[in-house]
């Protein structure tokens, strides 16, 4: 076995761990599906777009996007709107209950990965977010990618700084 199959070992059994426990994490707040809390982040984050761009993100079907939103709708999470430019199209807009489970979801996930950098050194962390940064840039490829990448992230927090994955799909 060589040095970088025990890399790539390592590296799947981590990120499968962390995916489990953001997920188990995130099925706390007690939404309908993984989806509805991508769906409720997403819209947090990019308030007034179309079903169309969110059923990218999400790497849904159309008929899969209209029946999450119309769900989320009927919780009372999620409102359609006329698009200001485009009276023909719909936006997409959070109630304000809505945007409190899009917190929740990210405090849930903002837990999960504050236990595991609370476990890094000062050197550790800087080094690991150097190394996040470079592979996130390598791993979009486009506007969709980045918002897939991006789906349960607090967008505000990387923004300031230069987010890499909009960084990556500008360049």
């Amino acid at each position: 076995m060589t040095k970088k199959t025990y890399l790539n070992n390592l590296l799947g059994a981590f990120s499968t761990t962390l995916s489990s426990r953001i997920e188990q994490s995130i099925a706390e707040v007690g939404l309908r599906s993984h989806n509805a809390a991508a769906a409720l982040v997403s819209i947090l984050n990019h308030p007034d777009d179309s079903i169309l761009v969110l059923q990218r993100a999400l790497n849904l079907t159309h008929s899969g996007a209209v029946r999450l939103i119309d769900g989320l709708a009927s919780d009372g999470l999620v409102e359609r709107r006329r698009n200001e430019q485009d009276g023909r199209s719909v936006v997409l807009r959070l109630t304000p209950e809505g945007m409190d489970c899009a917190r929740a979801v990210l405090a849930a996930r903002e837990a999960i990965t504050e236990e595991i950098s609370n476990q890094l050194t000062a050197e550790q962390a800087l080094a690991l977010s150097s190394t996040l940064e470079g592979l996130l840039a390598a791993m979009t490829h486009s506007y969709e990618s980045a918002r897939r990448n991006c789906r349960f992230c607090h967008e505000g927090v990387c923004r300031p700084r230069g987010c890499p994955v909009e960084q990556a799909v500008k360049t």
